[in-house]
């Protein structure tokens, strides 16, 4: 999808509308709201009632008789004329009463990694990123509140709607609320617990895309049901095409929206797996995708990133961790899954470097773990394994093992950095070890053809064809941030794929970042 400007209007509000009583009062209103005010103006006003409690529905560009009557006993109770006009008096009132709120929300958009459909998210209540198989989730440290954003591939609306209602009615919860209408449901439910669950799903072609939000009163009080009426807006607006805005206090520059790149259509030097979208560059005389000969892709727009998935591996027992340069580029904020049982581990980027797309990552409490010797010198033909975290919205979280050969001693257009590998590779491989039959890492998965164009150009399907940076470049990378490996050797037995799986996995991590 390409990076757009987003704001937030609702679709359809998760109520039935109250009848609309066209009084003369309300009429003056009305007009005075439509025509005083653009169409931010509107819409934040709203946002502003819900904020405080005083409106309970869905924001839309319209002024409906609940804005109408928020406002009025937001009037009456701040010592302000109850005529229901949305005045600069008024506005300003309710800007200084929802401050508070809005600054403990936050709101930020944040996009789909995979989808790419932005929803606004609460982020300034300390919530922890951590990506999963469907998405994204974030848990509040202090349990007050977590969501989950999430696509669900291959599946019908009707059929998530009914299965979730039954599961809930299964484990004794109450149904509040429940809707489904034109391709999208939403379902509000407390536990036995009494935690409070909002959910909010639409068709999104083959799959189900939506959030699902829970929070828990007796461990802090955030207003849940508040952030759960303007994430719904937000995403409502977006999936059923209407306009929306930016939440309050934002720039008005177009936020950061992340997409999907395809691996196979026409991108030229574009790196495997890249979790960004694609940027235009200067097509080379080859028609694969980087790895980069002799310059790196031209920087992505920030527009255009805002999340990025890939894969990596320690070096020593230290916590010095590598991935992609292209995976952690333009991130504020790193965080890897570890094979280790826990949530996921802060990273620090120590180093880049971006003409030869290598990142230096420190991991927060993750030293004397496992981690790849390096070896220099792999021969042509030999057996090799990558492993790694591809399409991690529908292939398994646990990581993916394949095997292949070095098929080449060079890249595209013989350059000497990389080597070509037969072992398979997709989206998410990034960043991941080049293992041979011992355990050593003899690259780091950096590329692969760019099939369609080839295919396009040649009228032939090439298979196979990926590429990995030599470990001769990832060892000078590494001694020039002082980081001490071991060389490996090739004595001894070579393992067997499932033991070579099993200490890839022990090494490797799942990278991702905002």
């Amino acid at each position: 999808m390409r990076g757009i400007a987003f704001a937030l209007v609702a679709g359809l509000s998760v109520c039935p509308a109250a009848a609309q009583v066209r009084t003369p009062e309300f009429t003056r209103a009305e007009t005075a709201f439509n025509e005083g005010n653009d169409l931010r103006s509107r819409v934040i006003a709203q946002v502003l009632l819900i904020a405080i409690g005083h409106q309970n529905s869905v924001p839309t560009e319209n002024f409906s008789l609940r804005t109408f009557s928020a406002i009025k006993r937001f009037q009456e109770q701040n010592g302000l004329w109850p005529d229901g006009v949305l005045t600069k008096a008024t506005s300003d009132r309710m800007f200084t009463a929802a401050a508070p709120m809005l600054s403990m929300w936050n709101f930020k958009l944040l996009s789909h990694p995979w989808r790419g459909h932005p929803i606004w998210m609460p982020q300034g209540l300390s919530l922890h990123p951590a990506p999963n198989k469907n998405g994204l989730a974030f848990d509040d440290s202090l349990g007050r509140l977590n969501v989950k954003y999430n696509y669900f591939p291959s599946i019908s609306i009707d059929l998530v709607y009914s299965d979730t209602l039954e599961r809930k009615r299964r484990n004794r919860y109450t149904i509040n609320y429940s809707v489904i209408k034109d391709g999208w449901f939403v379902i509000s439910a407390s536990s036995p617990e009494d935690r409070d669950e909002y959910l909010r799903y639409h068709q999104d072609g083959d799959g189900v895309l939506g959030f699902s939000l829970f929070w828990n009163n007796a461990n802090g009080n955030v207003s849940g049901e508040r952030i759960a009426i303007l994430m719904s807006a937000s995403l409502g607006s977006v999936m059923n095409g209407r306009p929306m805005v930016e939440p309050p206090g934002a720039t008005q520059t177009a936020p950061q929206v992340a997409n999907t790149p395809p691996l196979y259509v026409p991108v030229p030097a574009q790196p495997v797996a890249r979790e960004n979208p694609p940027t235009p560059s200067a097509v080379p005389p080859s028609t694969a995708v980087a790895p980069p000969a002799p310059a790196p892709p031209p920087p992505m727009k920030a527009e255009e990133k805002s999340f990025s998935t890939g894969s990596g591996f320690f070096v020593d027992a230290n916590g010095n961790f590598i991935t992609n340069a292209h995976v952690i580029k333009d991130c504020k904020i790193v965080v890897v899954k570890l094979n280790d049982g826990k949530s996921p581990h802060k990273a620090r980027i120590v180093a880049t470097d971006n003409s030869n797309d290598l990142a230096l990552l420190s991991i927060e409490d993750a030293k004397g773990g496992k981690f790849a010797p390096l070896r220099m010198g792999t021969r042509l033909g030999e057996g090799v394994a990558a492993f790694g975290y591809p399409h991690a919205d529908i292939l398994a979280s646990s990581g993916n093992f394949t095997l292949g050969n070095v098929t080449a001693l060079s890249g595209l257009n013989d350059d000497s950095r990389y080597y070509q590998i037969s072992a398979p590779v997709q989206q998410g491989n990034s960043g991941g070890p080049l293992l041979d039959n011992y355990g050593n890492a003899v690259g780091v998965v950096a590329a692969k053809l760019n099939v369609l164009k080839v295919a396009i150009a040649s009228g032939d399907f090439p298979q196979n064809i990926n590429f990995a940076i030599k470990s001769t470049m990832l060892a000078t990378f590494l001694e020039s941030n002082q980081i001490t490996t071991q060389p490996g050797t090739t004595t001894g037995t070579k393992l067997d794929p499932a033991d070579l799986a099993d200490t890839a996995k022990a090494m490797s991590g799942f990278v991702s970042c905002q």
